[in-house]
């Protein structure tokens, strides 16, 4: 048995437990999406059809990839999202649920805006909105949309702590959060930006700022129409050449400052899917559909080598393919790094697309 069959076979198992398709092709083909996409890191599906074990030719098989990933009846959201809930569901009992949203490149001539929970500096994918267009600001419709896919999702009772940068501090995505959620939320806003306080209208960047300091502003309106009131939050660290600027639903200013240093942690999720791990920008897809489709296979690929990279930290395992003194690598390529280990070694490794936490299992 090879080692590309080892896996493939270990992977379409554990999706048979976990997702239902009408027929059960769709399933063997995510199978090997998922499987080739770990053994090979490249999202190319003439790539992925390299690394699938079979005995039919290659071009016969990435044709099938090519078929799944037109095929409209795929409906990625009913497959992926009972797993994003999962993952949810698992670090509610933990405390706040801080989520975080950006966008990148994907594709030829598309992007993503994705949307991740964050986990042990990692951001983990919950739902995504891909769209074509050119690196820069999207719609306010597309910021909600991506949202929207997320809320049903929350476990009742959970806190929740929204984090963005200034692509997504508009007066649209305030009034829905204030509408449509309970969730906290740190946005970055730019100095342009009019405030209204004790009724003057200004624009933020006429506060003035010390460096080292937290400049603080609470219930002022938000643009010169004041639609609604937040607080406002200048942060100019010492090393920083000059300020950022927040608004906030949170009390406390530097409880949100602290909050929003881990809204680059979603770099990390995109950089693990690109360069560092699946090279999914290089997939030469330029359909958004078809891209989305092929995420399906690539988040899926992402949390099971997150949750090999817990499993690996949580056994001790570590210390065989990172430094004994320290650990250097990230969940994610401990994951991989551990599948490649056990390969070579003939040792035994796990495939499980159940998110459990590291604190979980070190209990």
């Amino acid at each position: 048995m090879t080692d590309r069959y080892k896996v493939y076979t270990k992977v379409l198992k554990a999706l048979k437990a976990m997702v239902t398709f009408s027929r059960q092709g769709h399933l063997v083909t995510l199978a090997m999406l998922v499987s080739g996409l770990v053994t090979g890191r490249k999202a190319q599906l003439s790539a992925i059809s390299m690394e699938v074990p079979t005995t039919i030719q290659v071009s016969s098989v990435e044709m099938r990839l090519r078929r799944w990933v037109k095929n409209p009846r795929i409906a990625v959201e009913a497959v992926y999202l009972p797993f994003a809930q999962q993952v949810l569901q698992a670090l509610a009992a933990s405390g706040p649920l801080v989520l975080v949203m950006d966008g990148s490149q994907i594709g030829r001539g598309c992007q993503v805006l994705m949307v991740g929970v964050v986990y042990k500096k990692r951001a983990l994918p919950l739902a995504w909105v891909v769209y074509r267009g050119k690196k820069g600001h999207t719609t306010a419709q597309r910021h909600i949309q991506a949202l929207e896919k997320v809320l049903p999702l929350i476990p009742e009772g959970a806190e929740v702590i929204l984090l963005g940068d200034a692509e997504y501090d508009t007066t649209e995505m305030g009034l829905w959060l204030q509408r449509h959620t309970a969730w906290q939320f740190v946005l970055r806003t730019s100095p342009q930006i009019h405030v209204v306080e004790d009724g003057k209208s200004q624009p933020i960047g006429d506060y003035t700022l010390q460096r080292g300091r937290v400049f603080h502003r609470a219930g002022v309106g938000f643009t010169r129409d004041a639609p609604f009131t937040v607080n406002l939050i200048g942060w100019w660290g010492r090393r920083h050449q000059r300020p950022i600027y927040l608004m906030t639903s949170l009390q406390n200013p530097y409880r949100a400052c602290r909050y929003y240093r881990r809204r680059a942690h979603i770099e990390t999720l995109f950089s693990d899917k690109k360069s560092r791990g699946f090279h999914v920008h290089k997939s030469h897809l330029a359909d958004p559909c078809r891209l989305n489709r092929l995420l399906l296979a690539v988040c899926l690929a992402y949390l099971w080598m997150i949750g090999q990279g817990i499993e690996v930290m949580a056994s001790g395992k570590a210390r065989w393919i990172d430094r004994p003194n320290r650990r250097d690598k990230s969940i994610f390529r401990l994951g991989l790094d551990w599948l490649k280990y056990a390969l070579t070694r003939g040792l035994d490794f796990e495939v499980s697309f159940h998110f459990r936490p590291l604190e979980q299992l070190t209990l």
